[in-house]
């Protein structure tokens, strides 16, 4: 089972032992509201929750308890690395892996499936590559266009489609060879994803310092996911820290790891090197903050 977003959980399995990976606990009320329900509602049928999303409340809570594998992102550049052997044995049968809908969660349901083995040598940096981007890690050429692929097919495909490939791709992999009529598809969505990336260098281009070392864009309604990620990233590579500012919503990012944003409290969700939220003052409080940081960290 695939989930888009951590605050819109799916109701649970009715029967058999669950595996979650790499879904983040949510942010703000919604953690009442979806998280600790889902956990609830699993109980003991609950095998493990491996994830590196760091959240003060939810891991305060379940650090302790030995389902949780819980190692935040500083340490765990993406969640696969998480997913060993040992893991895997430790949690036992499972009969439904709940996975994060991007590279670095399909990767990581893929591994669980093969036992902590992972598909190809390199998967783990391809992972850690696709999803803590300017942190020294390199992606090989089929990883990013499995990455392109996934993140076109989640903006673009409707809903049956976009879950009908990452069923089709997870079973290749499992399998440990993608046919070529699948790699086809992808490399067909990666071109479309490339293409749909057009207005970044423009939106890049308009960006404003708006306090020291905050880069900021300003768009006046909401980005497509993967045109809002391409954005972060060519701000991340400018600035110390990217933020998007779209109406009310605020997403801000960082590459350097001396960067905590979650020590900004305007922006409750995300980990520490990226983080989201809403603003009613256009995010102004928010870019102060975040300056405020940079500030303390190059100091």
């Amino acid at each position: 089972m695939f989930v888009e977003q951590p605050g819109n959980l799916p109701a649970p399995p009715p029967q058999g032992r669950v595996a979650v990976v790499d879904v983040a606990f949510a942010a703000g009320e919604n953690f009442e509201k979806s998280t600790r329900p889902f956990i609830e509602a699993l109980g003991a049928r609950l095998a493990i929750w491996i994830d590196h999303h760091e959240h003060p409340l939810g891991w305060a809570r379940f650090r302790e308890d030995p389902r949780f594998v819980l190692v935040p992102n500083r340490i765990a550049h993406a969640c696969p690395e998480l997913v060993t052997p040992e893991v895997v044995r430790k949690a036992g049968p499972v009969d439904v892996v709940v996975a994060h809908a991007d590279l670095d969660g399909l990767l990581s349901a893929v591994k669980f499936l093969r036992a902590g083995v992972p598909p190809w040598p390199e998967a783990d940096e391809d992972a850690r590559a696709a999803d803590s981007p300017g942190r020294g890690h390199a992606i090989s050429p089929g990883a990013a266009r499995l990455s392109d692929a996934l993140d076109h097919a989640a903006a673009e495909l409707r809903t049956a489609q976009r879950e009908s490939l990452r069923q089709q791709i997870v079973q290749a992999l499992v399998r440990g060879q993608i046919p070529s009529a699948l790699q086809r598809r992808i490399d067909e969505l990666a071109r479309k994803h490339q293409e749909a990336l057009a207005p970044v260098e423009a939106l890049a281009a308009q960006a404003r310092e708006e306090a020291r070392g905050v880069l900021v864009a300003r768009v006046p309604k909401a980005l497509a996911r993967p045109v809002k990620k391409a954005l972060l990233s060519r701000l991340e590579e400018r600035a110390p820290v990217a933020v998007v500012i779209e109406g009310r919503a605020v997403t801000a990012a960082t590459f350097r790891e001396g960067l905590d944003l979650s020590m900004c409290d305007e922006l409750p969700a995300g980990r520490s090197d990226y983080r989201f939220g809403h603003a009613e003052d256009g995010g102004r409080a928010v870019v102060a903050r975040l300056g405020e940081l940079v500030e303390a960290a190059l100091r």
